[in-house]
């Protein structure tokens, strides 16, 4: 396979140069370790823990200046909570949904950190390196991350803050931009080495994590240049495929649908002892009706197959997730009948981060940098078990003269069987579950120049090359083929063989898998196999800005900045033949050639003052921005944005912003290949025949995409008191609508959102069918396209709430340092067209909705709170975090019998619809000695009281799954 449209060799020197320069700049800086600042000073140059000030603007001001607010993480707030990865301290800012990273569980899970502000999805959050953008990640098969920055891929070793601008910043930064910006600034200016060892575990010894970074920096050249360089190595093992560690997990709380039901049974079940396997077992169960109904294949003693009678659950054999008494547990169990369900909590990780920076100055005022940065993260875990009538696969069909049948029924039994054969529900767990390894490597250098002019001008220019190569592989997967021919297997001239000649002539194996599985290596070998694919994404960007003062008023003086930007972006996928075809179990998706767009962008910001020193403004101030983009594949498009800031006083600050930003459609959106899509979709209009015609039903990618629109209107306060001026607090409400949003949906899904309650709305999901005649109301669908498309809308309102106090308690008579962080995010509304029904033709508000299982739109918590407080005295700290989340529902589409609508013979029904609010405590220890305290020891505890999540808790995006876990290190410097 071909991994990159830049050649092999040229990916393997870049690679050898990071790695070579990274070894001669560890080697070196040790000498001049003496040259660093004494620890008081650098401690000073880092933010309070959680200080919120604004860097919105690409115009550098300070402070509570302009009129979008950012929060800032700074290493205090990392180093607090022991985390080892940058993603999961900012899935702690409230503003965040941490709906897809490792600790949010789940089958399938990637391993990612994927940045979702405003719960709007990652694609429309813009992550930046010292404010220059880095490759997406594209894995093969995995859409998740189609268009998104894998925050694995950032050292937290070297990071000096983390600004998070929560509201639309596109005028300012461009595409993607939508829900905010986060820009990790790396610290050019550290002299000296320090670095950290950690170890952790959970209280059940898993996710067992080891953690060591490495950081020094030093000035050469007579001070004229500064070369900082860090690595860092993180190996978490993960948690194991089965979750029976917890009690919870051993209960097997779940959610699911009950068709066939019992009167006065709601449609929906919350509870313990769910199970996934209602109509499959791991010998096989019989789904066919008839006198043989509900047998299971069991294997005997003596290593034969017998057959026992299957105790069903609620749904009585029409439910694939169903739900069993103990009673019925136990009667499988003693009938030889287990069925366990898969529950990885975390896959497995390995990461390997370098990162450095060179400053050179030329004279004071011109100077060049060079960043390279290395990544290589490698993910493991589990997928799925294979689930034939089960809800992952139609059921498995064993004619009546199969050999294997004929061993495993007595002849009393055999002569029942039907002459079309046994259809049979078979749940695979003999085999073990595929098992997903997904390679990450990243590539990226930046470099550029920065120089001054004149009193107040300052210009740069740079240049930003990134490559990230995503390798996967899943291997015991099963060749859908091969196993269906191995299971249909015929005895000739008292020899077992598969049915097929074909299939024998190309090596098939008979398999029986009836009772329990006992592959010979050749049949093994014949149905499993290996999925692979690579995913190549690269990126070239052009830059150059240039900000100064040009003149002043009365007020003060005016400051502009302009900037032009060209960019370049590709991407390739590479997956084996079978894949291609759909024929892995398993598989890693389509192959894509190498596609490509190119970006042309400018812009204009000014920060204009309109008023100073006067009765009730302090000061008064205009920022507007207007940025021009241009996009080869989906056209031009003007986003802007405007504020105003209004200092009445000395402390108080009153803010406002409204802009239009815009997402562009990525790559993956514009290009995945189209296919036809079956089967065809019903027709819900009364009388209208079905389509009959398969050639104008199609999915996948869109090339006619247009650029996402959004508003965002921004409305905040902050206030610093002249008699407390160690408080600092801020109140900021936001109010974002995105119209012609980018999704995409079945062609089925289609046809239901154009037909509200069977009728023709005329909607933007209409635009996606064609009608015989031009009739929408009588013509037959000739075609639906299925594919990505400009349809949806997203709309959410809320506010952001921030206090932070430091206070020395030397000024009250004590010793020591107090700081209090309190960060709260409060969602009114959060509201898509996708929820858009006959039952439902308002849509669904889904604020106040954390129900992680239900496969619909996901909500957020009304009310979530992260608040630290944090005492040292000496070389002793200590410090204490609390995660609050609010009451929620698990569905705001459904209704409980404690809520007004509930009627169980609905489809809207739930047995228990509630969540109880959550609060985790976290406890941080830590001891720093030595001379100038270089030396730090700490031991932290997450989850100190060992909250279980609400259940059924797995994929949960707000509620810690791991339970109670132990962290400790040491920290060094000099």
């Amino acid at each position: 396979m071909r991994y990159s449209p830049v050649s092999t060799r040229q990916t393997r020197l870049l690679r050898q140069a990071l790695l070579a320069g990274a070894s001669m700049l560890l080697a070196a800086n040790p000498a001049v370790a003496q040259d660093a600042p004494p620890p008081a000073a650098a401690a000073d140059q880092q933010p309070a823990a959680g200080d919120i000030v604004v860097t919105a603007s690409r115009i550098t001001r300070d402070g509570y200046t302009a009129p979008t607010p950012t929060t800032v993480i700074g290493q205090d707030f990392i180093k607090q909570r022991a985390v080892t990865d940058i993603g999961d301290a900012l899935n702690r800012v409230p503003a965040f949904r941490a709906a897809v990273s490792p600790s949010a569980g789940g089958l399938g899970n990637t391993g990612a950190f994927l940045a979702d502000l405003r719960g709007l999805g990652p694609t429309r959050t813009l992550v930046l390196l010292d404010r220059g953008r880095l490759p997406q990640t594209m894995v093969p098969g995995v859409t998740t991350s189609a268009g998104t920055t894998d925050l694995n891929v950032i050292p937290t070793v070297l990071l000096r803050n983390s600004d998070v601008v929560t509201g639309g910043a596109s005028a300012a930064y461009g595409s993607d931009a939508v829900s905010g910006v986060v820009n990790f600034q790396i610290d050019d200016k550290f002299s000296g080495v320090r670095g950290s060892f950690q170890y952790g575990e959970t209280r059940y010894h898993d996710a067992k994590n080891k953690f060591a970074t490495i950081a020094a920096g030093t000035s050469f050249a007579n001070g004229m240049g500064h070369v900082v360089v860090g690595f860092e190595y993180n190996d978490n093992g993960g948690t194991a495929a089965y979750n029976t560690a917890r009690a919870w997990g051993r209960n097997a709380w779940n959610n699911a649908t009950i068709a066939s039901r019992p009167a006065g049974t709601p449609n929906t079940i919350v509870g313990p002892y769910g199970n996934y396997f209602g109509t499959a077992t791991s010998g096989g169960l019989i789904l066919t009706n008839g006198p043989l109904k509900g047998l299971a294949f069991v294997p005997t003693a003596s290593g034969g197959v017998t057959t026992a009678t299957f105790t069903p659950g609620l749904g009585n054999m029409t439910a694939s997730l169903d739900f069993f008494t103990p009673a019925a547990l136990a009667a499988n169990a003693a009938a030889g009948i287990n069925n366990l369900n898969t529950q990885q909590l975390r896959p497995a990780q390995t990461r390997y981060n370098f990162m450095g920076k060179v400053t050179l100055d030329l004279s004071d005022r011109l100077s060049l940098y060079f960043e390279p940065l290395y990544s290589n993260v490698t993910n493991t875990g589990i997928i799925l078990v294979r689930r034939d009538g089960a809800g992952a696969g139609p059921s498995l069909t064993i004619a009546k003269d199969n050999a294997f049948l004929a061993q495993a029924l007595t002849p009393a039994q055999l002569a029942l069987v039907p002459a079309g054969g046994l259809s049979i529900g078979y749940s695979g767990q003999d085999w073990g579950p595929s098992v997903r390894s997904i390679r990450n490597e990243l590539i990226r250098l930046q470099t550029g120049v920065k120089g001054s002019f004149g009193k107040s001008w300052k210009w740069d220019a740079s240049y930003v090359f990134g490559e990230n190569t995503s390798r996967v592989k899943i291997s015991n997967t099963f060749n859908s083929a091969n196993f269906r021919n191995a299971i249909d297997a015929v005895s000739v001239g008292g020899q077992i063989v598969c049915r097929s000649a074909a299939a024998v002539a190309a090596g098939c194996v008979p398999l029986n898998i009836l009772g329990k599985a006992n592959p010979s290596a050749a049949a093994a070998a014949y149905v499993l196999g290996t999925a692979s694919g690579s995913g190549v994404t690269q990126l070239h960007d052009l830059s150059a800005n240039l900000q100064g003062e040009p003149f002043s008023t009365w007020a003060g003086p005016v400051s502009v900045g302009v900037g032009v930007d060209y960019r370049r972006e590709s991407i390739r996928l590479d997956t084996d033949p079978l894949s291609q075809t759909s024929g892995w179990l398993s598989g890693t998706g389509v192959s894509l050639p190498t596609v490509k767009q190119t970006v042309k962008e400018a812009y204009f910001e000014t920060i204009v003052p309109l008023a100073k020193d006067l009765p009730l403004a302090k000061s008064f101030e205009f920022n507007g921005a207007v940025r021009a983009t241009d996009y080869s594949t989906s056209g031009s498009v003007t986003t802007w944005k405007a504020g105003l800031t209004w200092e009445p006083f000395d402390g108080l600050l009153i803010r406002s912003t409204r802009s239009r930003d815009i997402r562009a459609p990525n790559l993956i959106e514009l290009f995945t290949p189209q296919t036809q899509s079956l089967p065809l979709p019903a027709d819900p209009r009364v009388g209208v025949a079905r389509p009959t015609n398969n050639a104008g039903f199609i999915v996948g990618g869109n090339p006619n995409l247009k650029p996402e629109r959004a508003t965002t209107q921004t409305v905040g306060v902050s206030y610093q008191p002249s008699f407390f001026q160690r408080l600092r607090l801020s109140a900021d409400y936001y109010n974002i609508r995105i119209q012609g949003a980018i999704t995409s949906t079945g062609t089925q899904g289609v046809v239901n959102n154009c037909f509200i309650g069977g009728v023709y709305t005329g909607n933007s999901w209409c635009s996606l069918i064609t009608f015989a005649n031009n009739d929408p109301v009588a013509g037959q669908m000739t075609g639906v396209q299925g594919v990505t498309a400009n349809v949806a809308e997203f709309k959410t309102r809320g506010i952001d709430f921030a206090l932070n106090y430091r206070q020395p308690m030397e000024d009250i008579g004590l010793a020591g340092m107090l700081t209090v962080n309190v960060m709260t995010t409060r969602v009114i509304s959060f509201w898509s067209s996708t929820d858009v029904s006959t039952l439902f033709p308002a849509g669904i508000d889904r604020a106040g909705q954390t129900g992680a299982a239900f496969g619909g739109p996901a909500g957020l918590p009304k009310w979530l709170t992260n608040a630290t407080l944090d005492y040292e005295i000496g070389g002793f700290g200590i410090n204490t975090n609390v995660r609050y989340i609010s009451r929620s529902r698990q569905n705001n589409g459904l209704f409980g019998p404690d809520q007004a609508g509930y009627n169980p013979a609905l489809t809207t029904s739930i047995n228990d619809n509630n969540i109880r609010a959550a609060a985790y405590v976290d406890l941080g220890l830590r001891y720093s000695f030595g001379p100038d305290r270089q030396f730090q020891v700490y031991f932290n505890i997450d989850n100190l009281l060992d909250r279980d999540p609400p259940l059924p808790a797995n994929g949960s995006a707000y509620y810690d799954l791991m339970g109670r876990t132990f962290k400790g290190g040491v920290r060094f410097k000099f």
